[in-house]
Order: C-alpha cells, then structure tokens, then sequence
C-alpha cells in the first residue's frame, strides 16, 4: 500500500493476499477501497464541552444494526476516556480540561450533523465534569474502580454494554498505569423519547472475565444474530467477542442477563466454562464483527480491528464464530509517528453508520504523553474512513469531482510515497514501483470549506447548549 495526496492504494500483491484470507475462496474476492470520511472525523473535532474521547462504539437505538436503515431513527455512541473542556482557536490546545473516563453521545440519525449530535457525561456532587458511569457494584465498592465502555447492543427498548473494569497501576509505564480487573454489565432502559433513561440504568458484576492459565473477558465487540437486529441469517442469539486474541461467546438474545446461559466456543462446540475458551487467532482489544449482503462477500462475516499499531486489518469469516481467514492489512493509519509518540489503536467497523457497499471504521488516535494531548487537540479522537470491500461497488461511479470515487484498473506507483508501506505491510524501497488497483477519494470529497476555526465556531453555537451533562451516574 502507497499513499498519494492522502489517497490509499492497493497492492496486486495485497489483492491474491486477500484471495487467500477468504475460507472457502481462492479464485474471487472482494477488493477494500478506502477511503477518509472526513465529514465524519469533524463532527468529532469540537472546541467546547466534549473535545475528545476514545473507544468509540455505536448502538442503534431501534435495535436494528443493519446499513441504510438509521436515518431516521437515533445512534447511542459510547467512549471511554473523555476530555471535557475548551480548545483554544489561536494554539489548539485544549484549556480549562478535565478528563472522564466515560461519556455518551446521542446522533439523530445515521448522517454526520453536527447540529444533531447531543453529548452527555456527569457531574460530582462539586457541579464538575464526571463520568457518565461510576462503578458501584459488589466487586467495585471501595476499589476506586472506573469503567472504559466497550461494546452493546439494544433490545427491546433496553440498552446493554459491558464495560471493562479498570484500576490504576502504578508499575506499569507512564501512560499505561491501568490494569483490567472484570467486566461489568449496565442496563440502561430506554425513555419515552427513545434514548437512554440515565436515570434508571443499573449495574452488576459479571462472570465474563476468567484470569487463569490464560486471562480472557469479552464485551469488545458484539454482534447481534437477531431478527430485530435484521441479521441475514438470525439465530437469535447474540455473540460476545473477548480480547486480544480472539475467543467468542454466545447467548439467546433474551437471555443476556442470565450468564449460567452463556456459552463459550472451545474450539469443538460451545462449553459453558469460560476457562475453556479457545483462540479463533488474532482479534484485538476492540472490533467489530458484521454480515454481508451482497457482492462477492455475500453470506461472509468481516471482522475489522487493529492492535496498539498503524495497521488496521481484516479477517473473513463463514459464520459469526468464524472460523475467520488469515488477517490482512487494510490500512496503514498515518497518524502513527513513534517519535512523538502517537499510537493508533481499536479500528472497528460501524454497520449502522454505513450504506451496503459503503462501510463506515473508525480508528483511535492518541499519545501517552500527557502535555502533548492537552497541547494538541488533534489527537485523541477518533478518525473515520469508508470502506468498499467489493470491486463492483466502483463500477459506473460518477466521474471525478462528483463523488469523490475514482477507480482505475493498473497504476504504476512509487513504493515511498508517503509511508512507503504496501498492503501486506511490507516497505516498499523507494524508486520500486507497485502495480495495484487504485481507489482514489479526492481531497475536496466530504471535506468541509470552512476553516478549522469556522467549523468549531458552529460547533460552539449548535451544540454548546445542547450538550447536557447532567448527574446521570447511576
């Protein structure tokens, strides 16, 4: 993979890659154009109140987790830790900031509009910005315990997510002093406006982290094989995936709440001891797993992630518990510069956000030096690209300039352009060229003309009255 003007370029090479990552497939398969969404990145860079957040997972509020369905209907966004404060519009900085360790957005609709977005995070019994959700179960009294939110789902008007439980530690590297000590369940049902009702949300202890030979806990992504999810081939049960390799669980769907139903794949069938969770190969602290439903993937099951690294990659799979093809990389996040250091970590895709053909993944952007999120707020916020994971979606686009789209069939290109690296990940020595299949996405696409400045001045106007911390930890 190259880079042209911030354009992503894909390998021949990466093309028999991908052949080969598809089970049952050796001859056909699909081709990833990607593609940045910026109109989607800047409705996340904001100069009041929420200004940057990570883990960033999206929960159609109908239930219906499909593409080309939530226009009219809400998306619950969950993140984890959270700057809240002000972004200075002459240096960039973030100013008069807290950090939280979990906040919540509410999107009318699936379209990137700023003036439909609404965040929502705590108060302390001081009126200071506070989490959305404080830990206060069982095993979480006294422990000084936090949530980072990870992946739900809704259900019959009730919202679930299962964060991870987190301590501080102190041995550990500067910017890594946390350890993970459980898995949680919120229940947060929802109000006769449709959205969650802060006010009822309710928390347990969950049995859905085992530490033994192997330490493994679910929640970091989910899917839901429903009918009210509009799966292609529901079961009706929901499937929990763990982390970091990749270990998946199951539950009838009306079931969730009761975890002596679980059950856990062992590499033969599903076991109802956790302990016995068996590797699916490499996943990732956060992912995505969703259905396809046409083109040359139809009937297969993507799953979308990345490490504490700029690759984002993908894998194929025949069913929800796999078994997934090899992983291939699909993106190489430019963001990463190790000298800094920013890291990018946690892609997943966002079925809900996307149109069929047209998939909407995020990555997260972050550094683990403390001065320098606050001097720049760039970082720590997710970025968005769209993917096309068949070629046929690039057959009969409009021309350039209208859809930003461009497909040509061979383009000679130098191997160092920018990164320098290729699809498979390996770097191409500068002056070599690679014959690849080309998607280009022009600069002015989904770009917005306002300067940086303008756009967070309407930012400021359209939601400063609307985000609505309020005390909302239950």
């Amino acid at each position: 993979m190259g880079y042209r003007n911030g354009i992503t370029v894909l390998s021949a090479i990466a093309m028999a890659a991908l052949m080969a990552a598809v089970p049952g497939r050796s001859q056909t398969a699909s081709k990833p154009l990607i593609a940045k969404a910026d109109d989607w990145t800047a409705l996340l860079d904001r100069s009041h109140g929420w200004t940057g957040g990570d883990g960033i997972f999206a929960i159609p509020l109908s239930g219906y987790e499909g593409p080309d369905h939530a226009g009219t209907g809400k998306t619950l966004f969950v993140f984890s830790d959270t700057f809240i404060g002000d972004v200075d519009p002459i240096t960039n900085a973030r100013k008069n900031t807290v950090m939280v360790n979990n906040s919540l957005a509410i999107l009318d609709g699936n379209k990137p509009d700023s003036s439909k977005m609404r965040f929502i995070w705590g108060r302390d019994d001081k009126g200071l910005a506070a989490s959305a959700f404080i830990p206060n179960t069982p095993s979480t009294v006294g422990t000084q315990s936090w949530y980072w939110l990870q992946d739900g789902f809704c259900h019959k008007g009730v919202v679930y997510d299962l964060p991870l439980i987190v301590q501080r530690d102190s041995t550990a590297a500067a910017g890594w002093q946390f350890k993970e000590t459980g898995i949680g369940l919120i229940r947060i049902p929802l109000g006769a406006d449709g959205e969650p009702d802060m006010a009822k949300a309710t928390q347990k202890d969950t049995p859905l982290y085992h530490k033994g030979a192997k330490t493994v806990y679910f929640g970091c992504g989910i899917f839901a094989n429903t009918r009210e999810a509009g799966a292609p081939d529901p079961d009706d049960s929901v499937y929990v995936y763990g982390r970091n390799e990749l270990y998946v669980a199951r539950v009838h769907v009306d079931e969730f709440e009761d975890f002596s139903k679980w059950r856990y794949w062992d590499g033969k069938g599903w076991n109802m001891d956790i302990s016995k969770s068996a590797s699916l190969g490499l996943g990732g602290p956060e992912m995505s797993v969703m259905a396809v439903t046409e083109g040359s993937l139809k009937g297969k099951y993507v799953l979308v992630s990345s490490m504490v690294g700029p690759d984002l990659f993908m894998r194929v799979g025949d069913g929800p518990a796999g078994p997934f093809g090899n992983a291939l990389n699909i993106y190489k996040a430019p963001e990463w510069d190790t000298s800094v250091p920013v890291y990018t970590y946690n892609a997943k895709a966002h079925p809900s956000l996307s149109s069929n053909g047209d998939w909407i993944v995020t990555y997260n952007v972050n550094t683990s030096n403390w001065t320098a999120n606050l001097a720049n707020a760039d970082l720590y916020h997710p970025r968005f690209l769209r993917v096309r994971f068949d070629p046929a979606s690039a057959i009969g686009l409009p021309a350039r300039g209208k859809s930003g789209w461009r497909a040509s069939g061979t383009e000679l290109l130098t191997g160092a352009s920018r990164s320098g690296y290729r699809l498979d990940g390996r770097f191409a020595p500068q002056g070599r060229p690679i014959q690849g299949v080309l998607a280009i996405r022009e600069n002015s696409d989904n770009v917005s003309e306002k300067s940086r400045e303008e756009s967070r001045e309407e930012s400021r106007e359209k939601n400063g009255d609307k985000e609505n911390p309020g005390p909302v930890s239950p």
